[in-house]
């Protein structure tokens, strides 16, 4: 489609969902209700876009906001998306197609239901902000809602959320290009291409882990889960305090990026799995009342992730 054409469909676009600049020289349009931003601080969401994908996302944000009622504002037209991802505004501007404001006690809720809703999406990465998920068009940082009244919202990622802002687990996380030293890869347990299981070292304390990754957007599911996610759901899973007090689960060392990955460090823990006892046949050496207990044991745990899932929804 023409430069020409996609302007006249995002101009119509806006027009339809009521969105408009509140002056002429605004490169920003904003929808005709008022907002009700009250701190000068907080989280702040950003969806990034390409030319050639911006009515598309910004059709499905309006659809999507319809039941969510976000404060949010949106670039104004084609021509100012093109100069703003050219760094025409500043470099701290590029990316920023919409942003979002979500209320102070929703900012994780508003994250999740972005990321799984446009993960296949691409976009161009927002200098200032952190990448949730891996996530390639949302973006989130802490800083400046109404006016920078404190001096210290220099858009460069080191303004760090204030003790009263909800905990957001993902900013944590460290990003890597390569395997951190204090980790060293001693045998491969399972690789299944962008995913794998190793038996590793960890120097620090010079104990055995088990390694585990997997790459954004294998074995993906049509709920747009994909195997990245599931092991973030698992650290997050381990990480609660139900799990961690409980000697049946094994103890979470470290959650980070690795380039495009998702890399989870636990403890190794002496044995054999279920596959490998029977595999070996020793399942069936046990007695009747040895295999009720492992049994019983693994639904009891189950049970517990169960309720844990239950109290995070």
């Amino acid at each position: 489609m023409k430069k020409l054409s996609l302007s006249k469909e995002y101009d119509l676009l806006l027009k339809q969902n009521n969105i408009c600049r509140l002056n002429s020289s605004d490169i920003w349009a904003y929808p005709n209700f008022p907002h009700q931003i009250v701190n000068n601080y907080g989280w702040k969401i950003h969806i990034s876009a390409v030319l050639t994908n911006a009515i598309d996302i910004a059709q499905r944000f309006f659809n999507l906001n319809r039941k969510k009622c976000w404060d949010f504002k949106i670039i104004a037209s084609i021509s100012e998306l093109e100069r703003l991802n050219l760094g025409y505004y500043g470099n701290s501007q590029v990316g920023k197609f919409i942003t979002i404001y979500p209320k102070p006690q929703n900012v994780l809720e508003t994250l999740e239901i972005l990321h799984y809703y446009f993960h296949n999406e691409i976009g161009i990465a927002v200098g200032s902000d952190k990448s949730y998920k891996l996530n390639s068009n949302i973006y989130y940082r802490f800083g400046t809602l109404l006016s920078d009244i404190k001096n210290i919202d220099h858009r460069d990622k080191t303004l760090h959320p204030f003790k009263d802002a909800q905990k957001i687990p993902d900013y944590d996380l460290q990003h890597y290009h390569k395997l951190p030293s204090r980790y060293l890869i001693l045998k491969v347990l399972k690789h299944l291409g962008p995913s794998g299981v190793f038996l590793g070292l960890d120097v620090k304390f010079m104990k055995k882990v088990i390694i585990r990754y997997a790459c954004k957007y294998f074995n993906i599911e049509s709920s747009n889960i994909d195997e990245a996610d599931r092991l973030l759901s698992s650290s997050n899973i381990l990480n609660t305090n139900e799990i961690l007090k409980d000697s049946g689960f094994e103890n979470i060392i470290d959650t980070f990026y690795l380039d495009n990955s998702v890399v989870i460090v636990t403890e190794f823990i002496e044995g054999e799995s279920l596959d490998e006892l029977a595999m070996s046949n020793k399942l069936s050496t046990l007695s009747l009342k040895e295999r009720l207990n492992i049994f019983n044991q693994i639904l009891f745990l189950i049970n517990k992730l169960r309720v844990v899932l239950v109290k995070s929804f």
